[in-house]
């Protein structure tokens, strides 16, 4: 949260309520990863995200950097601008009513929509790679899917979502 910028901030207030809303609805596994995928994907949006290259906010990337680390200022850049969606995976294992088979459902279904927008956007290159707004319009779009696909669905919605799994089996 002290990633985002600050007036973000209070967004993670509305979050907040909204997780306790959907928590008192009882969503099955499958429901909880489809909303939680929705809202992945609208806190990118309403925090200022888009598939342009000059959006990338780079004002929190150095935060506590002491010096120069490609690796550290490279994680904080994508922590601040994916801060929403970090927070709604780490909600979405909170709302999950049990662990079990519907953790693979959930990560299968995750990964069929990762892999689905991956395709979609390469066939749409590919077709297009001639048009003159290729490098304008897809190439930062293809970026972004990428980064969507790597950073935030392997890093975050997989790994980070089993270490989350594993801590609450432990509890």
């Amino acid at each position: 949260m002290t990633q985002s910028r600050a007036t973000n901030v209070p967004l993670f207030l509305v979050f907040r309520i909204a997780a306790m809303i959907l928590s008192s609805m009882r969503l099955t596994g499958i429901e909880v990863t489809i909303t939680t995928l929705i809202l992945q994907y609208t806190t990118f949006f309403a925090f200022g995200g888009s598939n342009a290259i000059s959006s990338v906010d780079l004002s929190s990337a150095y935060n506590g950097v002491g010096s120069y680390s490609v690796v550290m200022v490279g994680i904080l850049t994508f922590v601040s601008n994916w801060a929403g969606p970090i927070w709604w995976v780490s909600a979405g294992h909170l709302l999950r009513p049990q662990r079990g088979s519907e953790d693979h459902n959930a990560a299968s279904l995750l990964t069929f929509h990762i892999a689905t927008s991956l395709m979609s956007v390469m066939a749409a290159c590919t077709a297009l790679r001639t048009h003159l707004f290729i490098w304008t319009v897809f190439s930062p779009k293809y970026l972004y899917t990428m980064a969507w696909a790597t950073a935030n669905h392997v890093a975050v919605n997989l790994l980070g979502g089993a270490g989350l799994s594993f801590l609450r089996s432990r509890k």
